[in-house]
């Protein structure tokens, strides 16, 4: 079938194409698309500064409702509402026996090399150029086909573009607090970086009830978004020397701190404002490629932990449907999340606003 798709057929290019859409293979699911959230995965991909590279469609985040299946799919049917999970993990190898499925040992060869669990796309232009499809999703297409580990049912009163931010940015903030860190209630913490990652963390320490909770950003802008969610002290790392601003409203250094941002300064930070005995994780992945030095005085006199946290140290499909019913339960406000709506269209406008910070999550929305 065709269908109309975010593509990047080079680094640094993407437009709005229509494209071929094979059927579904066995055990693979058909799902016209609801909604596509806006990561900076997507952008860092179409800029082929992570694994995948173009050509490629483009997304990782959606909802949706199953339009077909193939044979031997039995947890979905036509017409059920579903949540597209990217870590489409085997349960077989290792790291899943270990209860680690983020980690799948299979993901190397296809999902972050942009392929379904076969190793191919079902995507490829109409002059016959094959397209991978964005960690095993390709959610920015009117329709996609993915493995049926990459759906989980949806609830009726969910909303797709709600949904479609938990796949991703929801679960790596949250999960960061809740799997990574596993903070205590009611102890100090602070986020660096108040994007969409950050924001999630943001909603996750509220919920763990933690005070102070400091949010520090560059952007004025995201700060506002930031005391609008629940913090209670900004810092504008322009003005103000953070680490500093940070000890000054704890006393000693915050319990746990938290970088989105993930460059070499932002990880030095927040391992120097982590006080005694404090923890640091860090979700971001801006300098995924770099070597960052970390001084060890600051890990060992005060036995200080630095954390990795790749996608909220999440088992997605215990994860999402979890948060999901903290949504409804009203405990995780994810509609504030959600400030601007685009077409498909926009894509590119949306990428524009997402790093002018004009936008906490922005999603595409399809008809």
């Amino acid at each position: 079938m065709n269908v109309r798709a975010a593509v990047a057929r080079e680094c640094g290019v993407l437009k709005i194409e229509t494209v071929e859409l094979a059927p579904p293979k066995r055990g693979e699911v058909r799902v016209r698309m609801g909604a596509a959230g806006v990561c900076h995965s997507d952008l860092h991909t179409m800029r082929c500064e992570l694994r995948a590279r173009p050509p490629l469609v483009l997304g990782h985040e959606g909802a949706g409702t199953v339009d077909a299946v193939g044979e031997g799919v039995e947890s979905v049917k036509a017409g059920d509402r579903v949540m597209l999970n990217w870590l489409p993990s085997c349960d077989v190898c290792s790291s899943c026996q270990a209860g680690h499925p983020s980690l799948c040992e299979t993901f190397p060869a296809t999902t972050f090399q942009g392929y379904l669990s076969d190793g191919t796309s079902r995507f490829q232009t109409q002059d016959g150029l094959g397209l991978k499809q964005l960690l095993s999703t390709a959610t920015m297409s009117e329709y996609t086909v993915v493995s049926e580990a990459s759906v989980l049912p949806l609830p009726d009163d969910v909303p797709f573009e709600v949904a479609a931010i938990t796949g991703c940015a929801v679960m790596t903030g949250v999960g960061a607090v809740m799997n990574t860190a596993k903070v205590i209630p009611g102890s100090s913490a602070a986020l660096i970086g108040c994007g969409g990652v950050g924001l999630s963390i943001l909603l996750g320490l509220k919920m763990a009830g933690c005070y102070p909770l400091i949010a520090v950003d560059v952007m004025d802008s995201k700060l506002e978004f930031a005391r609008s969610l629940g913090a209670t002290h900004t810092v504008n790392a322009k003005d103000e020397d953070a680490i500093e601003a940070i000890r000054e409203l704890t006393g000693k250094g915050a319990d746990y701190v938290f970088d989105s941002v993930g460059n070499a300064a932002t990880i030095a930070q927040a391992v120097a404002a982590a006080g005694p005995y404090g923890a640091a994780t860090v979700t971001g992945m801006h300098s995924i490629q770099d070597k960052v030095p970390i001084p060890a005085d600051a890990l060992i006199f005060q036995n200080k932990r630095l954390l990795g946290s790749f996608v909220g140290s999440s088992r997605p499909k215990v994860d999402l449907p979890r948060l999901l019913e903290l949504y409804r339960g009203g405990v995780l406000d994810l509609d504030a999340l959600i400030t601007k709506r685009y077409p498909l269209d926009d894509v590119n406008k949306a990428f524009d606003d997402m790093e002018a910070g004009e936008v906490v999550r922005g999603v595409l929305m399809f008809a």
